[in-house]
């Protein structure tokens, strides 16, 4: 069976993720890997799209790409939570600060660069994270817009506050950095040739499963780099938390817990951020699956082809002026940019397809399926130590329930013709035509009053009817008109 045909409450393992090109790795991107469960929660009133639960966040699919994946019905699993054991909180690790981190030069890739020195950060992260909100609190109204060379994708450059001689682009919202998309093309067209010194990574951490995974794309770049945990105050008041020394300590990044629409944490953001690229400290962990030895093992079975490629490859790769990490598993993925770009030989081609051959064998997975399955696996394993789930609020319960009403199979049209019926009440028969009555009533009193003076004026007959009959009555029909519009916009 496909994913489509799964009913509300119902669970299934991948088996199969059907399609080709962008598509497929769009849907290995968001989690949809073989033996990977799926719940689905939700189906919109006309049934397109759905609302599944995937590796423990939710994520919302169009019906059309549903019927590409092949799925066994199982029952679903109860969300396992932590143990209730005392938790013994580890010291600030001091990822990227001046005197704390035991390893601080330890991954200083070039000399610091001066202070009087203009520094370029690039600001990235997924759609819906708050970038723009980020963006603006970080600039203020020192920003421009304007376009990427060559496309129509927007782009947003700024000055960050207090820092005259620091710079930061606002690149599109993405998820991944395949080059499938015209804005994952720019975005990373920009990070490998314009080589911004620093990267400034937001995450959503209402939704921080999801979001990690680009995360853990970005490290592979070698760029110095901060994550920026944006909505914590939702996370808090929904009961959650996120264990943030524990998550910089696993991570090797410095990471700041912040509120872009509530202002909180910017000022930190704005101060650290600047002194980690100055100081040149690039990401201490690049490697994302652990050793094993074990044939069954599907990850483990990825670090060794990860690393048998990336002997090859690193002469290339430094040739090319990509990181080697970054570039060998771009190339184990079969990305056609990064393949122009290396130009292997007969010999290299055919000992690189070995590597990728022998991986897809044994872990009984393709080299996308592989690889994205590879990254989710230690995004799991990383929520699990740091992020505390919150319990279900009574404001989400109540959502639910609401929803249950307004989006039902058979409640969604009637009550939505409802609303419009009452919408249209309002505006036009009720609120809406009351005061136009009284608008009509004022520019009416207005006119017989200019009326009368003219007249006792004796202003010409003419110019006496263009002021009342033409500029009064003509604009006052067009205001007789404004309440119920004022009305309508409030809806």
């Amino acid at each position: 069976m496909t994913l489509d045909e799964l009913e509300i409450g119902q669970a299934g393992i991948i088996k199969s993720v059907g399609g080709t090109g962008a598509l497929r790795q769009h849907l290995l991107n968001m989690g949809l890997t073989p033996g990977t469960e799926v719940t689905l929660i939700k189906v919109a009133p006309m049934g397109d799209p759905i609302e599944l639960i995937v590796r423990c966040y939710v994520l919302t699919l169009r019906l059309e790409d549903a019927r590409k994946i092949t799925i066994e019905r199982v029952n679903p699993k109860q969300v396992q939570r932590k143990k209730p054991n005392r938790y013994n909180p580890i010291p600030h690790p001091g990822a990227g600060e001046l005197g704390r981190a035991d390893s601080y030069h330890a991954h200083k890739n070039k000399e610091s660069i001066p202070e009087n020195q203009p520094i370029t950060f690039a600001l990235i992260g997924n759609q819906n994270s708050g970038k723009t909100t980020l963006f603006n609190r970080l600039t203020g109204a020192n920003q421009h817009v304007g376009n990427f060379p060559g496309v129509t994708v927007d782009r947003k450059d700024g000055i960050i506050r207090r820092h005259p001689n620091v710079h930061v682009t606002d690149l599109p919202g993405i998820y991944s950095l395949s080059p499938y998309s015209s804005e994952e093309i720019v975005t990373r067209d920009f990070l490998l040739k314009t080589k911004p010194e620093g990267i400034i990574n937001i995450v959503d951490a209402t939704n921080i499963e999801r979001n990690l995974y680009l995360t853990m794309q970005l490290m592979e770049l070698r760029i110095p780099m901060v994550l920026a945990l944006n909505m914590m105050d939702e996370v808090r008041d929904n009961g959650g938390s996120v264990r943030i020394n524990e998550l910089e300590a696993i991570l090797g990044i410095p990471v700041v817990p912040i509120s872009a629409a509530k202002n909180e944490g910017i000022d930190e953001l704005i101060d650290h951020a600047p002194h980690v690229t100055r100081f040149r400290e690039t990401p201490s962990r690049i490697d994302f699956c652990p050793v094993s030895d074990d044939p069954e093992d599907p990850v483990g079975v990825v670090h060794r082809a990860i690393h048998a490629a990336a002997h090859l490859l690193e002469p290339m790769a430094k040739k090319a002026g990509y990181p080697v990490r970054f570039a060998t598993t771009k190339m184990i993925e079969g990305d056609p940019l990064i393949e122009k770009s290396f130009a292997l030989t007969k010999g290299e081609k055919k000992l690189l397809d070995q590597i990728i051959t022998l991986m897809e064998k044994e872990s009984g997975l393709d080299r996308n399926e592989a690889l994205a399955n590879m990254r989710f696996n230690f995004i799991e394993k990383l929520c699990y130590e740091t992020v505390v789930k919150p319990v279900e609020s009574k404001e989400h319960r109540r959502s639910v329930a609401i929803d249950r009403i307004l989006t039902g199979k058979y409640t969604a049209i009637p009550v939505f013709v409802a609303i419009m019926a009452l919408v249209f009440m309002m505006s036009f028969s009720w609120i809406g035509a009351t005061l136009s009555d009284l608008m009509v009533v004022a520019i009416d009193s207005f006119a017989d009053l200019v009326d009368r003076g003219l007249t006792a004026a004796s202003v010409n007959s003419v110019m006496h009817s263009l002021i009342v009959d033409g500029i009064i009555n003509g604009v006052g029909a067009v205001l007789s008109f404004l309440p119920t519009i004022i009305t309508l916009f409030f809806f």
